[in-house]
């Protein structure tokens, strides 16, 4: 039986992911993805999502279903990606139209930050990116999980690795994938007194609840050993937030 488009989307990211990085999904291969077999057929299933109507994602697949495109449209254009010389032009790759779902436009930011951040304006920016009346305002994921910032991919070294997210194990995929990024980037220094959080923590600070939520998200998650330091110093602890290196992360 042939898969749907959602369906399809996941499986055509699972091959790539198998055949362009490496094992921990961190680092790919761009130049052999580029002209591969596997490059081609996550394009075809990108450009079969223009007739898709996202109405027909399951509630529970709609973060999984929003991720995944967040993800393939990033790795299909990774080639102009890497060729971004500043941060602005960075920029300007996730704030370009970048694919055309159910009839309408989307960029990368409108799916971030119009969709799966609930319409926020990005870090920066003062307005929303979709108005009242956009009709894309329609297919905002019901389910709000700000761990969303660790399953989307941005093809920079200090992005999460890339994953693939699938309805039926979503809150597994993305608890995984959480953890294996803030045990990574997460910090604690000079016996629990300073704290080194990921960048994601400075702009979108609001999403986890403010300083101290985010905070007490990243601990939560963290080997007991550097927890306990930090609850030693009741609630004395620095926080610093980490440079985000926006350049490449290829193999």
């Amino acid at each position: 039986m042939p898969l749907g488009d959602e369906q399809g989307l996941e499986a055509a990211l699972q091959a790539l992911r198998a055949r362009h990085f490496d094992a921990g999904g961190g680092k790919c291969d761009y130049d052999a993805l580029g002209g591969s077999d596997e490059h081609r057929q996550l394009a075809e299933r990108l450009a079969a999502l223009e007739s898709f109507d996202p109405k027909r994602v399951r509630i529970a697949a709609q973060t999984a279903f929003w991720l995944n495109v967040f993800n393939a449209l990033v790795l299909r254009d990774a080639q102009e990606l890497a060729r971004a010389r500043r941060v602005r032009d960075v920029e300007a790759f996730f704030e370009q139209p970048r694919t055309r779902i159910g009839g309408l436009d989307y960029s990368l930011d409108d799916i971030e930050h119009g969709l799966l951040r609930g319409n926020v304006p990005k870090f920066g920016r003062f307005r929303a990116p979709m108005r009242a009346d956009d009709p894309r305002r329609a297919y905002t994921p019901i389910a709000y999980d700000e761990r969303m910032h660790f399953g989307m991919y941005c093809a920079c070294r200090s992005s999460p690795p890339l994953h693939v997210f699938g309805a039926g194990a979503l809150d597994e995929q993305l608890e995984r994938a959480t953890l294996e990024y803030l045990q990574r980037e997460v910090h604690v220094e000079q016996q629990g007194a300073l704290v080194i959080l990921p960048r994601v923590f400075h702009w979108y600070r609001a999403d986890f609840g403010g300083e101290q939520e985010a905070l007490a998200f990243a601990l939560a998650r963290l080997e007991d050993e550097a927890v306990e330091m930090v609850d030693r110093r009741r609630g004395k602890v620095k926080l610093r937030y980490a440079d985000f290196d926006w350049r490449l992360n290829a193999r």
